[in-house]
């Protein structure tokens, strides 16, 4: 999905609203020190297993930004927030995944921090 820099622009105050709802923050500082503990055990680090406890995170409180994932998906999909509430679960999921796996969108937010 390649998402344009007014698309972009469109829906970064959703998206920030997102993370500011569901304290990323808190949620990261957690996994540094998780992993920092491991780390010092002699254990690998998986990068894929760290971005998948961040998916489940996520999902495990979308209900906390329901309203902010419903914008921010019709922002991205040119649908209507209606659209967006109406289609199924999968198709929002498949969506919300695409954003949050959207390497352009991941660059600028980890440039941002």
């Amino acid at each position: 999905m390649k998402i344009s820099t007014e698309k972009a622009f469109d829906m970064l105050p959703y998206a920030v609203e997102i993370y500011e709802k569901l304290k990323i923050d808190n949620y990261i500082q957690a996994t540094r020190k998780k992993n920092e503990i491991q780390k010092k055990q002699g254990k690998k680090i998986d990068e894929i297993t760290v971005g998948i406890d961040l998916f489940k995170f996520v999902l495990k409180n979308l209900g906390n930004v329901k309203e902010e994932v419903f914008y921010l998906l019709a922002t991205i999909e040119d649908k209507s927030v209606e659209e967006i509430k109406e289609q199924s679960m999968a198709v929002t999921i498949k969506g919300l995944k695409d954003v949050l796996t959207n390497k352009e969108l991941v660059e600028l937010f980890k440039s941002a921090m």
